[in-house]
């Protein structure tokens, strides 16, 4: 499989555990940009202002960060306490990944959290948008 990010890190990338997705599941992720593109599916770049979570390595950095549960996505991104709302509109983008789009591993504390090895074979767009109140 060819991968869109360069997973030259020095060992095995992505782990040996990563799974290939079947298409049976949904992903989401938060969608920042006004418009939906490539560039909404790229790692989130390392900031030096916050911790590393526990588990993470350079192969872990080249993943994109999706989560498989919608409601654990908010909690987990925007730390908001069960039944609490914010009075926000957010987009996310729902997807259903198959074999082609790359492999995946659950990641870090938050069980939804799963880290994504993109293929340069993901079409974003078979991606669905949408706006929800948080």
């Amino acid at each position: 499989m060819e991968y869109f990010e360069n997973l030259g890190v020095g060992f095995t990338c992505p782990h040996e555990d990563a799974f290939v997705p079947k298409g049976e599941k949904t992903y989401f992720r938060i969608i920042k940009a006004e418009t939906l593109t490539s560039e909404c599916f790229l790692p989130t770049p390392i900031r030096d202002d916050r911790p590393l979570p526990d588990g993470f390595d350079d192969c872990i950095g080249k993943s994109v960060s999706l989560y498989d549960d919608l409601q654990g996505m908010i909690n987990g991104f925007f730390k908001v306490q069960a039944g609490k709302k914010k009075n926000r509109t957010i987009k996310i983008g729902e997807l259903q990944l198959t074999e082609k789009d790359g492999v995946l591993k659950q990641t870090f504390d938050n069980k939804n959290h799963h880290s994504w090895w993109r293929s340069h074979s993901f079409n974003v767009a078979s991606v669905n948008v949408q706006e929800i109140e948080i």
